[in-house]
């Protein structure tokens, strides 16, 4: 009985999730098949971990877009790509993972910009908000324009529709989070537009708050939308990341702007906000190594919890029941998300 919080029932918009556990989403490299859809192992990977009990379980990255930055279908599942396919291999996915009493959010990126896998870049500029540095490579990004973010939003809301048509109970957004594209929008140190989309917080939000809004007038406003949300950036300078413990001037995104970006990403409609610290400038943040101390997220999700309303999620080397049931207890978040 000493755990029991952690089982409680936790709402997440109108959706019931049965306890205080979520799988983290991680990379599904291996799970797809050569036409964006699941392939029988990945179907068989999140039915396992919907009969181990978890209450949540979140994807691994997908794609909608399929025009600005064009990926491969065959690496990672694409909800546009071949719309029947992809609802055909979900429908048989989510059907398994109901029925051990799970819940399974499709995470869908919006991009990746200036931190594209250089791999990836070719002779093509990648996409940024502005002219900005690409973080691995010795180039200068394209600043994307409105027409491409546009298509990027209305690729959003196709490929949730595909995803609530192939039974997945909502969609994170990824995201606000890390310095992907989305979060190059909203740090104004990468985002130096004259339009709509930049300057204020507000106009440099647009973009997140455009894909939410296309998602619910496609999906409906009881389809539960949740967003990767970094709430600090972490950054000292172009490639260069603060360590733990450094003092230090933020040059990204402070705690201050961020709680005031979260209070706007809840008006715009988001249902959650899954919540961590630092980009890809300061990548050990985002993905915490061994030197790293558990439970690195709480005070910063507690800070966000404390500012608004809808749940927060808290990941972070939880890996410690006894500290994930105080952070339930002390009201630092309200889902525990771990990988498993």
């Amino acid at each position: 009985m000493k755990y029991k919080e952690l089982f409680t029932p936790v709402q997440i918009g109108t959706l019931t999730i049965k306890n205080r556990f979520a799988m983290a989403p991680m990379g599904p490299l291996g799970l797809e098949d050569s036409e964006g859809g699941w392939n029988q192992r990945g179907i068989d990977y999140y039915t396992e971990r919907a009969k181990g009990g978890t209450g949540l379980i979140i994807t691994g990255v997908t794609f909608s877009d399929q025009k600005v930055e064009k990926q491969d279908a065959y690496v990672i599942p694409n909800s546009t790509y071949r719309p029947v396919h992809f609802v055909r291999t979900s429908k048989e996915m989510t059907e398994r993972v109901h029925a051990y009493g799970s819940k399974i959010f499709l995470q869908m990126s919006g991009g990746f910009g200036r931190v594209t896998i250089p791999t990836n870049v070719g002779e093509i500029p990648p996409v940024a908000p502005s002219a900005i540095p690409h973080r691995w490579l010795d180039k200068i990004c394209r600043a994307i324009t409105k027409e491409e973010i546009r298509s990027i939003v209305k690729s959003f809301g196709d490929g949730a529709y595909n995803a609530m048509r192939g039974g997945f109970d909502g969609v994170q957004i990824h995201a606000v989070h890390e310095g992907y594209l989305l979060d190059q929008f909203a740090i104004s140190m990468f985002n130096h537009r004259k339009d709509e989309y930049g300057g204020s917080l507000e106009n440099r939000l647009r973009f997140a708050r455009e894909v939410v809004e296309e998602i619910k007038g496609r999906c409906g406003r009881d389809f539960p939308v949740t967003l990767r949300f970094s709430l600090k950036s972490m950054i000292k300078d172009w490639r260069v990341g603060a360590l733990p413990g450094e003092e230090f001037e933020e040059m990204g995104r402070d705690v201050e702007e961020g709680l005031e970006a979260a209070r706007l990403l809840e008006s715009y409609g988001y249902d959650a906000l899954d919540t961590d610290v630092g980009t890809y400038d300061a990548w050990w943040w985002n993905h915490p190594p061994m030197y790293q101390e558990k439970g690195l997220y709480r005070s910063y999700c507690a800070k966000v919890k404390k500012a608004v309303k809808i749940p927060v999620f808290c990941a972070g080397r939880m890996d410690d029941p006894d500290m994930a049931l105080e952070a339930i207890q002390n009201q630092e978040c309200d889902v525990i998300v771990r990988c498993v």
